[in-house]
């Protein structure tokens, strides 16, 4: 997997992971957040590394499709995006900082 493609997972653990259900938010932070292998989370949760690798991939599913659904992360970038727009229009250096805060 690549950084860009791990980022992405997290923005979507951190946007949507309390949708989950505990044990898949367990599984998928355990993996993305504390470096554990499939195996030690295995391990951890007594069910096998196939087990582990099937939880995670449907939780990335579920995640992928809340993100469908509901567009949070898509909205959120763009909004920042605007922002950063307006700050670099902005001739005025008192609002500026004000929009720099938001950001």
């Amino acid at each position: 997997m690549s950084i860009e493609n791990n980022l992405e997972i997290i923005k979507l653990i951190d946007t949507y992971g309390a949708l989950l259900t505990t044990k898949q938010y367990d599984m998928i932070t355990s993996y993305y957040f504390d470096n554990l292998s499939l195996s030690e989370i295995g391990d951890n949760f007594n069910i096998s590394r196939q087990a582990v690798r099937f939880s995670i991939s449907q939780a990335i599913k579920s995640l992928e499709e809340y993100e469908v659904k509901l567009g949070i992360i898509d909205k959120q970038t763009s909004m920042m995006s605007k922002l950063q727009e307006l700050v670099s229009d902005c001739n005025d250096n008192v609002v500026a900082e004000k929009l720099n805060k938001i950001i």
